[in-house]
């Protein structure tokens, strides 16, 4: 993945409480002449990035392929991943050891040092299934043919059979939960599992009439 370098570097002194656990107590804050009211609060820095298929939010806002920030020692930040289209996420890692869930995509981290946290995100793979067809003497399966096909979950095949000259089409058997209508040679199946299918053929008989 092309990176953008974009580096955000954000000096928690701005910011105030809202982002720094460190500095909710104004003893923490330093003052005018370098020193704290209380005790001192080290900076921290804190960088996120991700790989292919999504992006991270830090504390409800999204961030750009790689941040960095500056937090001071105590402060909670709030990672969120959130996949794209087609993608799903598989974990956080890095410097994660303080990390309750590392699959979990909403994550709290209590900034206790430098970190380095990365977001991994993977393609979604289909679901494939196979399609086995067969068929009786007296007739050609015409779509998608007789033999073995694979297929992604949920694809409608279309099922086509064509009679031989003296015989007609008598149903559809095997595993024909999906299949629209048994009785007819031009029908679809609905791929949700695995199914093995036989196009049944029989003699087309008429009667004779003489005079």
């Amino acid at each position: 993945m092309q990176r953008f370098g974009v580096i955000l570097i954000i000096v928690i002194s701005v910011m105030g409480m809202a982002i720094v656990g460190g500095y909710q107590d104004g003893s923490n804050v330093p003052d005018s002449n370098g020193g704290s009211g209380g005790r001192a609060v080290q900076s921290c820095t804190f960088t996120v990035d991700t790989t292919v298929g999504g992006v991270v939010a830090l504390n409800h806002s999204a961030l750009p392929e790689l941040a960095t920030f500056l937090f001071g020692t105590g402060a909670v930040v709030t990672l969120k991943a959130v996949p794209d289209s087609g993608y799903r996420f598989v974990k956080w890692s890095g410097d994660v050891d303080t990390v309750a869930d590392v699959y979990a995509s909403e994550i709290l981290v209590t900034v206790d040092g430098n970190y380095s946290i990365v977001a991994r995100f993977e393609v979604i793979q289909p679901v494939l299934h196979t399609l086995s067809i067969l068929g009786t003497p007296g007739g050609s399966v015409t779509a998608p043919g007789k033999g073995t096909y694979v297929y992604e979950e949920g694809t409608v095949v279309n099922l086509v059979v064509i009679p031989a000259t003296g015989y007609e089409f008598a149903r559809w058997s095997g595993n024909v939960d999906t299949v629209a209508d048994v009785n007819t040679a031009s029908t679809t199946i609905t791929m949700d599992g695995d199914y093995y299918l036989c196009a049944n053929f029989r003699e087309h008989h008429t009667c004779g009439i003489t005079r």
